[in-house]
């Protein structure tokens, strides 16, 4: 009788223990450093905006959090890294909008937003269509007309097929009435900037964080508002237009994160972004806060993916 007792209070601690377990790590949770991976290389928008909320989530979080950058595939070698990845919350991920919400309508790929935990939404930076200071025209009812003149001698620069930019001056082109011309895709920024600047392309769609870096005018914003610093470029909006159209950046972790995990590296994302530190780092880079939580993040996400699905379908149609 004994016996059956204590294999009874055996068998019974061996159903509650994960339990427990699951329970204790979650309440410790972190106690030891973080890795945030960035899928693309040093220097750019998403390693920069993700080492500052990454320095800042640090604080709060009482661990170091350190950004690793796995580059390569358009981002898909990093993102592959997170989704296969431990569900322990030691391993995240950072990124801009295409990975999640324009590369897999283009291709076969691993893993969409639904394959990933979403954490939040630390910055929604809307784009700018530029163009060289010294181009004839001011605004987009003067470009359309150069451009409809003469198509034959017209240059749009992208960061590549699949790239925000891409898809923004498609759209621009398609609202606005205006041939695409010709299409020169480059590396990212710095290569379009360049060709500008030798008159190589003729536009490019931006954020504000690099438009004084560069001897560029903006047109519009595709925005329903203007931008304080840009206070004198018109939104789409205010031309009729319904472009709105952002590079945006999320934190995000494999599928099997505990939600209390989650909920957990959501808060101290939330006071990390509203912190004067996390502002004053993004506006060196002429940005600004635009988190959301774990929820409004995703349905943003999915409203983003639904828009960019049905633009590039119909590109896919002419």
């Amino acid at each position: 009788m004994l016996k059956q007792f204590i294999a009874g209070l055996a068998i019974a601690a061996a159903a509650i223990a994960p339990g427990f377990t699951q329970k204790a790590v979650a309440a410790d949770y972190p106690d030891r450093p973080i890795t945030v991976i960035v899928p693309f290389g040093a220097g750019g928008e998403a390693d920069l905006i993700g080492r500052i909320l990454s320095n800042e989530m640090s604080k709060l979080l009482g661990q170091n959090i350190a950004v690793q950058n796995v580059v390569g595939a358009a981002g898909m070698n990093g993102m592959s890294a997170v989704m296969q990845a431990k569900g322990d919350g030691y391993t995240l991920g950072f990124c801009p909008s295409a990975p999640l919400a324009i590369h897999p309508h283009m291709r076969k790929l691993p893993y969409n937003a639904d394959t990933f935990s979403i954490i939040g939404r630390a910055v929604n930076a809307p784009y700018f269509i530029v163009t060289p200071k010294s181009a004839p025209w001011n605004n987009s009812a003067e470009l359309a007309a150069a451009v409809k003149a003469d198509p034959s001698k017209f240059f749009w620069a992208s960061a590549g097929a699949g790239s925000v930019p891409f898809l923004a001056e498609l759209a621009y082109f398609q609202q606005y009435g205006m041939p695409s011309g010709n299409h020169v895709p480059f590396n990212g920024d710095a290569d379009a900037f360049q060709a500008l600047a030798g008159n190589r392309a003729q536009l490019y769609a931006t954020t504000a964080g690099t438009i004084k870096n560069f001897e560029v005018k903006p047109l519009v914003v595709l925005n329903a508002d203007r931008d304080p610093a840009y206070p004198d470029c018109p939104t789409a909006k205010e031309e009729g237009k319904n472009l709105l159209i952002s590079q945006w950046f999320c934190l995000f972790g494999p599928k099997s994160l505990p939600a209390d995990v989650v909920a957990k590296l959501s808060d101290a994302m939330a006071k990390a972004c509203a912190s004067p530190e996390f502002s004053d780092a993004l506006g060196k880079l002429g940005l600004k806060p635009g988190y959301l939580n774990s929820a409004d993040t995703m349905a943003f996400i999915q409203k983003e993916s639904a828009r960019n699905a049905e633009l590039l379908k119909a590109l896919a149609g002419k």
